[in-house]
């Protein structure tokens, strides 16, 4: 096979294992609309990314904590619903992103790669970069644990029990900005949330615990990426759309199989 795609199949297995372990808390606490509105900020992060020199993933990182940051803010002021505040913050973003890009952006920027994934763009040190972030928030991941399935499972036990909520929601919400700061190269901003969600809830009909649907979301993520990339490679088509029609597939299959109770 050719480096580039050797590149981007391993780093498509590092993206899977760090989004189907988050993912499986983005289903138990509801927050597919945040990953949405921190994967909408992904496009404003790649423009200051370029603008600054500080390159793509930095950019995205310090874009992502911030927007998350501002959104735990408005959240504890309890003035909107959490549904309007992530509804105002995913549209400014990704409208920021748009006019920032275009403004910044010439004649070489691949604005369909940003939106929709780019395998062939994928170096040696994008590979480096994903395994850092999946050794980051791995670690994050185990060390935390329990304290973070506990405020998934009861929120008011957690606290009285005398966890920080804000604390771990922040980093919580850090570790989703690591997440799409790793994942915009193969599925892009557009294309995120799917990589997100989809897994566990197609892990989530076959699992008895939370660690069996971890595993789960991360093994339905690995197959679905390898799916998508040969078809994305065979027919010529985006490896992000492609791996999210895969993934479809797996979903749709799993809903017309008997669901474990």
């Amino acid at each position: 096979m050719e480096d580039f795609i050797i590149r981007g199949i391993v780093a498509a297995i590092g993206i899977s294992i760090i989004a189907g372990s988050l993912g499986c808390f983005v289903i138990w606490k509801r927050m597919s609309y945040f990953s949405e509105s921190i994967s909408h900020s992904a496009l404003l992060g790649v423009s200051l990314g370029i603008v600054s020199g500080i390159g793509i993933h930095f950019g995205l990182i310090i874009v992502g904590v911030m927007f998350a940051s501002l959104i735990v803010i408005l959240q504890q002021r309890k003035f909107l619903s959490n549904d309007a505040i992530l509804g105002i913050f995913s549209h400014i973003a990704l409208s920021l992103g748009i006019v920032v890009l275009s403004l910044v952006g010439d004649a070489n920027t691949d604005y369909f790669g940003f939106l929709f994934g780019d395998i062939l763009s994928i170096t040696d040190s994008d590979v480096l970069w994903v395994y850092s972030v999946v050794v980051v928030v791995g670690s994050l991941l185990i060390y935390f644990w329990q304290r973070l399935l506990l405020l998934t499972l009861n929120e008011e036990l957690a606290v009285a029990e005398g966890l920080n909520e804000t604390l771990y929601k922040l980093l919580f919400m850090l570790m989703i900005a690591l997440t799409v700061s790793v994942s915009v190269q193969i599925v892009g901003v557009l294309l995120i949330t799917s990589l997100l969600i989809i897994p566990p809830a197609i892990a989530r009909v076959f699992s008895a615990t939370p660690l069996q649907m971890v595993f789960g979301a991360i093994v339905v993520s690995i197959v679905s990426v390898f799916a998508g990339l040969g078809v994305s490679m065979n027919y010529d088509l985006a490896a992000g759309p492609s791996i999210v029609i895969a993934l479809g597939v797996i979903f749709t299959a799993s809903q017309l199989l008997p669901i474990r109770r």
